[in-house]
């Protein structure tokens, strides 16, 4: 018997059985089950199972808390007959518990999950990357302007600086558009000759109309808009179009209509919005000490309740234009906090079960810096933790 048959099996039931499944994916740490009806699943037996952490509902999911070997798990589900992979869900997603309406809220939370969890590993790995080559540079052990240097450099900063080609392959996947079209959409608006004169601040002229430009390199709003509209417009040609003539219609038609507007509409209303959100996030920094103490103190809480993907995105969208942003440093000191928690749950407890699932944990949370496996696995068993977090 496979290692994870037995908990596949446990979970399956207590959701209801297969025939209440609609669809299971995984993100890093968590399998996320989209139910037929959410009545039928027994959250506190589903707690109870050797291998669970812990569970959530939210964003139209109902969540079971892991741990890194998830995509184990999640291929041991894959084989139980009736169980289909996020891949080969049905294509309305707007209903995804018993035709409920998901929340705006949930949806919104969903799609910046989605959208940017892919890349969550990867500005870790650049982030020390970057960290190590400017810290090389300060001691003189090399220099800015070196080959070294640059190609470690790029790891972290052409990720951001790319961001609309990548977020567009990626939102892509989530609103069920092409995404091969997306990437290239999100190509072509950062090509050097178009990117070149788009000067943000000043005025440019596309078929002869003027309007403002704006410089898509690290944004992540205009593109978000451009690939929400043309999954719509790329649906609504399949349907319009001959299948025939679909090969060469539908992708050239999406790129013809929506470069021109991403470039003449999406980018002045993502300016608006990214500027707004500025402001805001200005004069919530205007007292940083407060601000980050406080960003510090509650952001383990804001992963609890799964509103750290949409408060990330702003955060990182900040730091690709200021290039810096405090509060991203504030909320990763809750994570300290969360692990010497976990330690010491390590070493004093005497639930030898309780000692192996904190010191799982706190490895994952040292290492990778997901903090799930403690906040649902430890943190959440005990309210006396949850005070001192």
């Amino acid at each position: 018997m496979n290692k994870y048959e037995q908990l596949t099996k446990d979970i399956v039931s207590a959701l209801g059985g297969v025939e209440n499944i609609q669809s299971v994916t995984h993100c890093a740490t968590r399998l996320r089950f989209s139910l037929n009806s959410k009545d039928k699943s027994d959250k506190a037996k589903i707690e109870k199972i050797n291998g669970v952490l812990g569970t959530q509902i939210g964003a139209g999911t109902f969540q079971v808390l892991i741990g890194t070997h998830v995509s184990d798990v999640y291929d041991e589900l894959l084989t139980i007959p009736g169980i289909t992979g996020k891949g080969e869900v049905a294509d309305d997603e707007d209903t995804t518990i018993a035709s409920e309406k998901v929340s705006l809220f949930d949806r919104f939370t969903r799609m910046m999950s989605t959208v940017f969890s892919p890349y969550i590993p990867v500005l870790a790995t650049g982030g020390i990357a970057s960290g190590v080559v400017g810290l090389l540079a300060n001691l003189g052990v090399m220099t800015t302007d070196s080959l070294t240097y640059q190609t470690f450099y790029s790891i972290f900063y052409s990720l951001i600086y790319f961001f609309p080609i990548l977020l567009a392959f990626t939102a892509a996947k989530h609103f069920r558009s092409n995404q091969y079209v997306a990437a290239v959409l999100g190509a072509s608006i950062m090509y050097p000759g178009v990117a070149d004169l788009l000067v943000a601040g000043e005025k440019a002229d596309l078929f002869g109309i003027n309007f403002p430009a704006f410089h898509f390199a690290s944004s992540f709003i205009p593109i978000l808009l451009a690939i929400f509209c043309m999954s719509y417009f790329e649906r609504w040609l399949k349907k319009t179009v001959p299948a025939t003539l679909q090969f060469i219609v539908v992708p050239a038609a999406c790129l013809f209509i929506f470069v021109p507007l991403t470039i003449m509409v999406f980018g002045p209303v993502g300016s608006l919005v990214a500027n707004g959100i500025s402001t805001v996030y200005q004069a919530v920094m205007a007292y940083p000490i407060i601000s980050c103490t406080l960003l510090g103190a509650l952001f383990s809480l804001i992963i609890l309740v799964g509103m750290h993907w949409a408060v990330t995105p702003i955060m990182l969208g900040i730091l690709a234009t200021q290039g810096y942003e405090a509060g991203l440093a504030a909320g990763g000191m809750g994570n300290y906090a969360v692990l010497g928690i976990c330690l010491a749950v390590m070493i004093f407890d005497k639930n030898k079960e309780m000692k192996q699932t904190a010191g799982s944990s706190s490895f994952t949370l040292a290492l990778c810096g997901i903090s799930e496996p403690c906040l649902y696995g430890v943190i959440l068993k005990d309210k006396k933790y949850i005070m001192n977090m």
